[in-house]
């Protein structure tokens, strides 16, 4: 009798033991076919969520807005960084953040990431930056009430405007650059790009006065990059 209960009880074994290994090869087996069926982003979807194509996009949909018919090349980028002021402890804010290029080469110079705000008024460009750069704030808004985005208590040393203000309506351009006015300190720095390689200066306020200039020959098609500051003393 003993025997047979050991016998029963050896069968009983084997058999929990094959379940088991059954059902460890079956788990396998479905998680294989999940990641084969998985399914791989082919290159037109690859192509679809590029910047390039986010960009040409936006300049299908509003190209005033734009004014641009590629996204700045690096050598414009850094150009606009590097007229930009390190010390201070206020906000860095660019102005059309577009796909990120010039806010890359703002965190390169060493802009920390806590004092840079972008805003950006395309919901698309937006969130692309918001899923590029998790560690920045991005406000998805409108330069003509930047005052009101950024909050009235906001300090702002820089702003870096990457805004077509020569293509923009002449009203539009005025409100914003008002804006601008309102929000940068006496010694911040305003710093502008435009394709106009003659250095006038028709829509900024009269006491903003040029700082510092340079051609960046290598954008498509060559850029200028101005840097001002307002040259009075602001009533409080």
């Amino acid at each position: 009798m003993i025997q047979r209960k050991i016998t029963q009880a050896q069968a009983l074994v084997h058999q929990s033991v094959s379940k088991v290994i059954d059902a460890g090869r079956a788990n396998f087996a479905r998680k294989k076919m999940t990641k084969s069926s998985k399914t791989i982003p082919s290159k037109s979807t690859t192509l679809l969520q590029s910047p390039f194509f986010l960009f040409a996009r936006e300049i299908l949909h509003n190209p005033r807005a734009m004014g641009a018919a590629c996204p700045s090349s690096r050598h414009l980028s850094r150009a606009l960084a590097s007229m930009t002021p390190l010390q201070g402890q206020g906000l860095i804010v660019e102005l059309g953040g577009g796909t990120g290029k010039v806010t890359e080469a703002l965190l390169k110079r060493g802009i920390h990431p806590s004092r840079l705000v972008v805003v950006e008024r395309s919901p698309v460009l937006a969130n692309y930056l918001r899923n590029r750069f998790p560690e920045l704030r991005i406000i998805e808004g409108d330069a003509m009430h930047l005052h009101a985005l950024l909050g009235t208590e906001q300090v702002v040393d820089a702003i870096v405007s990457g805004l077509p203000l020569r293509s923009l309506p002449q009203h539009v351009v005025h409100v914003i650059l008002k804006q601008i006015d309102i929000c940068l300190q006496n010694n911040g720095v305003f710093v502008q790009f435009t394709y106009d390689l003659t250095g006038r200066t028709t829509h900024l306020p009269h006491h903003f006065k040029r700082v510092n200039a340079k051609v960046v020959w290598n954008n498509l098609p060559p850029a200028r990059v101005d840097a001002y500051q307002p040259a009075h003393t602001k009533q409080n």
